[in-house]
């Protein structure tokens, strides 16, 4: 049953996860650099006249936004997969785990590449709106998984009395 509440919380988890690509999840302002960092990418919007990446010519690892970005896809397949796994609802339940755990994982990368990027470019990180939607995600997986126990007991419930 696709119409149930957990389903519209999952649904919504799925589509937090597709939107976190379109907003920064942070901006880094220096006199000589302007970065944005997106879930897939980290990009300079500051004039540049030798066409450098950064001005002071620091590299930093652009291999670590791929890895977010993989591991998010992770995430919104499980959850996607668990939104249809309805009449198995204990697996649903540890698939949701699964998606909070790899969230907070996703999190935690975020906030040490936006660290890293703060120390390459000796600049303040200014967290955009990206940044809540992983938070989100885990708030609206809790509430999916609290519905899905409901569910469950009250299914067993009912099977006693038969």
């Amino acid at each position: 049953m696709l119409q149930r509440i957990q389903s519209v919380f999952l649904f919504f988890a799925v589509v937090l996860g597709i939107v976190i690509f379109l907003f920064p999840i942070a901006t880094f302002y220096s006199d000589t650099a302007f970065i944005k960092f997106f879930l897939c990418s980290v990009r300079d919007y500051a004039p540049d006249p030798f066409n450098e990446m950064s001005a002071t010519g620091q590299a930093v690892n652009w291999l670590y936004p791929l890895a977010l970005s993989i591991l998010q896809i992770i995430i919104m397949l499980i959850t996607a997969m668990s939104i249809f796994k309805f009449k198995k609802r204990m697996l649903q339940v540890r698939l949701n785990y699964l998606s909070i755990f790899l969230t907070v994982l996703l999190v935690g990368g975020i906030f040490y590449f936006s660290t890293t990027l703060e120390e390459s470019f000796s600049t303040q990180a200014q967290y955009g709106i990206g940044g809540i939607f992983p938070l989100v995600s885990i708030i609206l997986l809790f509430l999916a998984n609290i519905y899905i126990k409901k569910d469950e007991r009250l299914i067993r419930s009912a099977n006693r009395l038969r």
